[in-house]
């Protein structure tokens, strides 16, 4: 039922965030259009007006009454005011509090070389988008004076509809997407400002849209990654070129009836040259914008019926219109270092959430590969078991720290609440833990766990607050089913077993979950923080196309065809680190192998010295021996090779076990003695490290030679391993 209940949880986040990635895409667009719709209109002059949406700039001048600023007191057309005060809360932090604030503009002329025009933002003051630098600031005592004006002498940008009746410049009923904006900067960057509120919206769409597929995966229990990247690669692809065809659609209908309206009004007005130039400029900005395509798949079909070229307007004149126009910047973000900034930290998030993913599904991925052995069948190496965790005499349990629960593993923490308000803290004041060996049975019997350095997933809690003091404490206790992921190396108090332990570099996990739970939870962390981090590179490139002024909707189709090829890459390096962990833990292997053949090796100089006065008679025995002294191991050496020498110096062993069983005196030689233990010893342990390195060769060899696995093996030249003569024989 909690699995079901996960899973429905899991498909209505989906849902949701697949909703939420509609909403943002579809903002964002809106953005990049308002900015594009910017870039499409040419600065006219003020004596050239005929009426509709017009961008013009110009000397502000006083029309009729003017506004005191409350704080100032100067004579203004426009303010925005707030007085704010700080104060010290109840617990000592200073904060600060509005205590008055509004915004009013006055009627004021608008004045350039041609002309002027009467400016009427009255009638939608708090629906203009007034861009407005800050100038006048005061502090007295606690409180906080700040204005935003603009006066009489300033020059300003703006973008508004103007009214040929009246001859006055408004901003209510705008449309075609443009936005009322009045600003002492320009209209350049505020149209940049968009072009990055879209970056970060369309961003935030392409991640959010990710993160609801891969909970949608998650729910409909899929935990597959090339299933993941496929789907990704399809949805993603044809979702961003979907909306896109259809927002560029409805971008390229506003400019036509942008173009058209202006041109309907001149006709109205009257036709003059000066207008029909500035209607041609509107023309060749809109042109200049369908330079790339798929805009100018958009355009060059309308281009002739919904973008005629103005008939007074002859060649020459065009094109010094086009001369003049062609160093006219477009919209781009100015603040260069907050993009750069913006871009390092989506960078940052992308490369994070790659390397945490990469590590999440790594795993995952090794726990599918390593079949879960019996207690008694484990190999040397990586090795998965599932069983009940037992404790007797041998392996005793221990007892938690608060809980006084019985248990295997327990770690426990006290923390002291200090200071207060926002500056309270829980600091630790003390924690710890122990773990204890224990066994861990199956249907085959029972091998030992070392906990220690496990990432332990500890399914039992306890917590109790006393005053300023909090108490926690986890514990795992005996008695329950686990499964465990560590390195099957040699039982510390029994080096003739193997058991499951930490080694360095490779992952230890103990769990009460069952395997399919841990792959299922690896496989959405991994899923959900590669989303993140292909959210994060694809708002770096965003933002700097923003900044460069280069964010055009060919740029966001161009983004959803590097959706596949970054899942691409990033398939290739979780199948490429795949095959260096097969590989070198195949080397691990084999090095293990030749360190205790040289081991060994270095015992039969002191034997040969023992038994050769007791053994002169044994010609062919001392010969054997002198043969196994003078052949040093080598680490080239081949498996078979390998396979050769220890089986001969079994032999050798064995006989001379015998030969010894015959002289008491020699029997009782410490340096035979010492040899036979040894020797026993390493036969013993060196047959583990035949069957883990014959395992390891198994895997890595398969995986080298499947697909995709294969492509990256034969690439990268990674050389398939020898396996032992012995090992291929019992195969067969």
């Amino acid at each position: 039922m909690s699995r079901l209940l996960k899973a429905l949880g899991a498909g209505v986040l989906g849902a949701l965030a697949l909703w939420g990635a509609t909403a943002c895409f579809n903002w964002g667009f809106t953005e990049l259009s308002e900015a594009r719709q910017i870039d499409r209109l040419p600065m006219t002059p003020i004596g050239t007006l005929a009426g509709g949406p017009y961008a013009v700039v110009g000397v502000i001048e006083a029309e009729g009454g003017m506004l005191e600023a409350p704080y100032s007191k100067a004579s203004v057309v426009y303010v925005r005011y707030r007085l704010e005060e700080e104060y010290r809360d109840s617990d000592g932090d200073l904060r600060t509090r509005t205590l008055d604030s509004g915004e009013r503009s006055a009627l004021f002329q608008l004045i350039d070389h041609s002309g002027n025009v009467v400016v009427n933002p009255t009638l939608s003051t708090s629906q203009i988008n007034w861009s407005v630098n800050e100038t006048y600031r005061r502090r007295d005592g606690d409180l906080i004076y700040t204005e935003w004006t603009l006066r009489p002498g300033q020059s300003v940008e703006l973008l508004g509809r103007y009214q040929s009746g009246d001859a006055t410049m408004v901003f209510n009923n705008l449309d075609f997407n443009l936005p009322p904006t009045i600003t002492d900067n320009n209209l350049k960057a505020e149209g940049g400002k968009s072009l990055l509120i879209a970056a970060a919206l369309i961003s935030l769409a392409s991640g959010a849209a990710s993160v609801g597929l891969a909970l949608v995966l998650i729910a409909a229990q899929i935990h597959r990654f090339w299933i993941y990247v496929l789907t990704m690669t399809v949805v993603l692809v044809g979702y961003f070129w979907t909306m896109g065809v259809i927002h560029l659609e409805r971008d390229w209908q506003r400019a036509a009836e942008l173009y058209q309206t202006r041109a309907e009004a001149i006709e109205q007005a009257g036709s003059t040259e000066a207008r029909q130039a500035d209607l041609y400029a509107m023309r060749w900005l809109i042109e200049r914008g369908a330079g790339q395509w798929p805009d100018r798949a958009f355009f060059d079909p309308i281009a002739s019926e919904r973008f005629p070229i103005p008939a007074g307007v002859d060649r020459d004149r065009q094109r010094v219109i086009g001369q003049e126009l062609a160093s006219e910047p477009v919209s781009r973000f100015e603040q260069a270092w907050l993009a750069w900034v913006i871009t390092a930290a989506a960078i940052i998030l992308g490369l994070i959430g790659m390397w945490i993913a990469i590590r999440a599904i790594k795993l995952k991925r090794l726990i599918e590969h390593l079949p879960t052995a019996k207690s008694t069948g484990l190999a040397y190496g990586m090795a998965e078991l599932a069983g009940a965790i037992r404790v007797d005499d041998e392996r005793p349990h221990v007892t938690s720290r608060l809980a006084q629960e019985p248990c295997v593993a327990y770690d426990f923490s006290i923390e002291e609440r200090r200071g207060s308000g926002k500056k309270a803290r829980w600091v630790t004041v003390e924690s710890g833990g122990e773990q204890t060996p224990f066994w861990l049975s199956d249907d085959a019997g029972q091998a030992t766990v070392y906990p220690d350095k496990a990432d332990i997933d500890y399914p039992e809690k306890y917590r109790r607050r006393e005053g300023r003091r909090r108490y926690t404490e986890h514990w795992l206790p005996y008695d329950r089913t686990a499964y465990c992921l560590g390195f099957a190396g040699l039982d510390r108090q029994h080096p003739d077993r193997l058991a499951l332990q930490y080694e360095d570099g490779n992952p230890f996990l103990i769990t009460t979950d069952d395997e399919d739970s841990v792959v299922r939870g690896k496989g959405a962390l991994g899923f959900l923080l590669t989303s993140v981090s292909l959210g994060g590179f694809l708002l770096a490139g965003t933002a700097l196309l923003a900044a460069s002024g280069q964010l055009t909707p060919a740029d966001l189709m161009i983004t959803a065809l590097i959706v596949p090829v970054f899942l691409l890459v990033y398939t290739a390096i979780l199948h490429y680190n795949d095959l260096v962990f097969l590989k070198n833990r195949a080397e691990k292997a084999w090095s293990d192998i030749n360190t205790v053949l040289q081991k060994r090796h270095n015992l039969w100089p002191s034997l040969q010295r023992s038994v050769e006065a007791y053994l002169n008679h044994e010609t062919k025995l001392l010969e054997a021996i002198g043969q196994i002294r003078a052949a040093r191991p080598d680490p080239d050496q081949t498996p078979d090779q390998v396979d050769e020498r220890a089986r001969f110096e079994h032999k050798l062993t064995r006989a001379l076990q015998v030969r010894v069983e015959d002289y008491p005196d020699l029997k009782g030689n410490k340096v035979v003695e010492q040899f036979m233990q040894q020797m026993e010893e390493s036969e013993n342990y060196l047959a583990l490290l035949r069957k883990g390195y014959s395992d390891a060769v198994e895997v890595y060899n398969t995986r080298s030679q499947s697909f995709p696995d294969v492509i990256l093996a034969r690439l990268f030249r990674f050389k398939a391993k020898q396996p032992f003569g012995i090992a291929r024989q019992e195969a067969e």
